[in-house]
C-alpha cells in the first residue's frame, strides 16, 4: 500500500506545478528533473513556495509609528481652527495684525522635541482634562519679548534678546498661554471634549520630563507674525497623553461636526466680536496747490471748507459712520457722537 504524502510533499507538489501551469491544465505529467535541472528535496521545495508567498514590511522600532496619515491630517485641521482663533485673540491683545498659521504637523520621539529647544526658552506644561494627562508648549523667546513689549505699550520690535523672564513678565507670559490654551480648548471641543490647562512654565523643556524620551509624539508648529518679529509656537502632544481619543481623530468626524453646528457659529461671531477697529475723527479736508504747501508755515490757516457747527466725520474702519461733536473727557480729546450718516453721505463725505 502507498505511503501517504505529508503536508510539506502536498506542498512541494503544488510548487512543482505552480512552474509548469501549462502541463497542469493539461493533466500532462509534469516534466521530471533532468541532469540541467538540479533535484531539490521535498522541504527546500516547500521553504520555496513559501517564500513566494511572503510578505516583508519595514519596522523601526526605535520610532514605532502611532499615528496614521488620517490622524495626522486632522490634527493639523485643528489647529488650523486654532490659528483663526489666536490670531483674532492676539490681534486684540497687542493692538496690532497677528498672523498665525500650521507649518507642518509630524511624529517625533518627545526626547527629538525636547533637545530642539534652546535654553533658556519659555516651556508650558499642560494638562489635558478629562484625560489625566500632559502635554507640552513652547514659545520663541524673541517672539515672546515682542508680544510682552506690545501689551505693555511698546513698540514691539523683536531685537533678539535671549534671557530668563522676569517676575513680571513670566506673570505676563502666563496670562497669556492661559487665554491662549482657552482657544486651544475651543478648537478641540468641536471634535474632541478635552480641555488644555496650564500646570506650569519651565525655562529648560529638561526640566519638564513628562513621558519617556522615547514616546511618539506628534509636534505641530504654528508661525506667528507681529509687525516684524516673527517666531514659532510648538505643541507637543505625546501618544498616551491623547490615546483615549486617538480614535476620534477622523477627517470625516471633523468635517461632520464642525463648521455647521450653531456653537461653532456663536463662537465665530463672538470672536469677530473682539477684533479690534481702527476709529478716528476727521475735522475736514480740502486741496491746495504744491507751491501752497511748500510756503505752509507755522501760524499759518488753512480753511477746511466746513462750517464750526458742522462738527466732525467719525471714521470706523474706512467708513465716514457717524457725525460728531468735538470736546474732551477729562484731560484727554474726545467726541460726542451726534447721529448715523446716511449711505449717501457716508460715501461722499459731504
Amino acid at each position: 500500500m502507498a505511503e501517504a504524502l505529508s503536508q510539506s510533499d502536498i506542498d512541494s507538489l503544488l510548487a512543482m506545478a505552480a512552474e509548469h501551469p501549462a502541463a497542469a491544465a493539461n493533466g500532462a505529467a509534469v516534466p521530471a528533473a533532468t541532469a540541467a535541472t538540479p533535484v531539490m528535496s521535498l522541504p527546500a521545495a516547500a521553504g520555496r513556495a513559501n517564500q513566494r508567498h511572503r510578505y516583508v514590511r519595514k519596522m523601526d522600532f526605535a520610532r514605532p509609528s502611532k499615528f496614521n496619515k488620517d490622524q495626522l491630517r486632522t490634527l493639523q485641521m485643528l489647529h488650523e481652527s486654532f490659528c483663526r482663533r489666536a490670531s483674532t485673540f492676539l490681534s486684540g491683545q497687542v493692538r496690532s495684525l497677528v498672523e498665525v498659521s500650521v507649518t507642518g504637523a509630524e511624529q517625533i520621539p518627545y526626547g527629538d522635541f525636547v533637545s530642539s529647544l534652546p535654553v533658556p526658552t519659555f516651556t508650558s506644561v499642560l494638562e489635558v482634562s478629562p484625560l489625566g494627562t500632559n502635554a507640552m508648549a513652547s514659545i520663541d523667546l524673541p517672539l515672546l519679548f515682542a508680544m510682552i513689549d506690545r501689551m505693555l505699550g511698546g513698540p514691539g520690535t523683536a531685537n533678539g534678546r535671549i534671557r530668563e523672564l522676569t517676575e513680571i513678565e513670566a506673570g505676563l507670559a502666563s496670562n497669556l498661554m492661559e487665554r491662549l490654551l482657552d482657544e486651544l480648548s475651543a478648537a478641540w471641543g468641536d471634535l474632541v471634549p478635552v480641555e488644555f490647562r496650564l500646570r506650569g512654565i519651565e525655562m529648560n523643556a529638561q526640566f519638564a520630563q513628562i513621558v519617556p524620551a522615547s514616546e511618539p509624539s506628534v509636534l505641530i508648529i504654528m508661525e506667528l507674525s507681529i509687525g516684524t518679529a516673527t517666531g514659532s509656537l510648538s505643541i507637543c502632544l505625546p501618544y498616551r497623553s491623547i490615546e483615549s481619543v486617538v480614535g476620534d481623530l477622523a477627517a470625516h468626524r471633523y468635517f461632520a461636526t464642525g463648521e455647521d453646528q450653531p456653537d461653532h457659529r456663536a463662537s465665530l461671531l463672538e470672536s469677530l466680536q473682539r477684533v479690534p477697529m481702527p476709529v478716528r475723527a476727521e475735522i475736514g479736508s480740502t486741496r491746495v496747490p504744491v507751491e501752497t504747501v511748500l510756503g505752509l508755515q507755522p501760524g499759518d490757516v488753512v480753511p477746511l471748507g466746513r462750517r464750526v457747527d458742522d462738527g466732525v466725520r467719525l471714521v470706523v474702519g474706512s467708513t465716514r459712520a457717524y457725525r460728531a461733536l468735538p470736546g474732551r473727557d477729562g484731560n484727554r480729546v474726545a467726541v460726542r457722537i451726534v447721529e448715523r450718516l446716511a449711505d449717501e453721505e457716508s460715501r461722499t463725505g459731504s
